[in-house]
């Protein structure tokens, strides 16, 4: 029998077969669109970026200056997303993102701080210590996301597979037609022919005192 579990940090999205491997991917979902509603405003004013250029303006951008709540509901569809990044930091009584790399590097970091605080409540609840993130989808290449959430949560980030819903739905019809016999032969499967990146944590402790100013700001909201 498939469990089904919904839990409040899971915004009460319902889950396949839930065993605690699963992050909450209403956060990754959270970074395409407001990504590209700023890309689509960018775009509008005559400025195109491409995702391998997207990265390279977060890397060179100054760190740590901004943060935002992602799981905000201004930031759920609103008019213009870089006027409600810049409504959140003014009402925080932080700096307004100018440029562009700003807008970037304030949505970059301020995701991997808020998956820090998820896979907090993970560890609370789940029976076993948690010692690495598994980030699977769209979200997963992203590498210098996957980068910062390492840094933050100070432990390997796993990234892969990226088409993980489809390999999702191949995987529960295979089980249904008694192709496979549980999920761990699924696991076994799909690991026989992927091959996940891992990114382990950098830095020297600056990724914990920022993660203490993020909670400080989105605390005030």
């Amino acid at each position: 029998m498939y469990i089904k579990c919904c839990l409040g940090a899971y915004r009460g999205k319902i889950y396949y077969q839930y065993d605690y491997r699963h992050l909450n991917g209403e956060l990754f979902s959270t970074l395409r669109p407001t990504l590209e509603q700023c890309r689509k405003e960018w775009e509008q004013a005559g400025r195109k970026y491409t995702y391998p250029e997207i990265v390279e303006m977060a890397e060179q951008a100054v760190p740590f200056v901004r943060f935002v709540d992602p799981d905000d509901p201004r930031f759920a569809n609103p008019p213009s997303m870089t006027e409600a990044i810049r409504a959140y930091c003014r009402e925080t009584g932080q700096p307004e993102p100018k440029e562009d790399d700003e807008f970037i590097r304030c949505i970059f970091e301020s995701l991997a701080f808020r998956y820090k605080e998820v896979l907090a409540l993970l560890s609370g609840i789940a029976p076993f210590p948690i010692r690495r993130l598994h980030v699977i989808g769209g979200g997963s290449m992203n590498n210098l996301l996957n980068q910062f959430t390492a840094n933050v949560i100070n432990m390997p980030v796993v990234a892969g597979p990226s088409e993980a819903t489809a390999i999702g739905n191949c995987m529960v019809q295979a089980r249904a037609a008694g192709l496979v016999a549980d999920r761990w032969e699924m696991r076994r499967l799909i690991n026989s022919f992927l091959s996940p990146a891992v990114f382990l944590p950098e830095g020297n402790g600056e990724w914990e005192e920022a993660f203490k100013k993020y909670q400080s700001i989105t605390s005030k909201k």
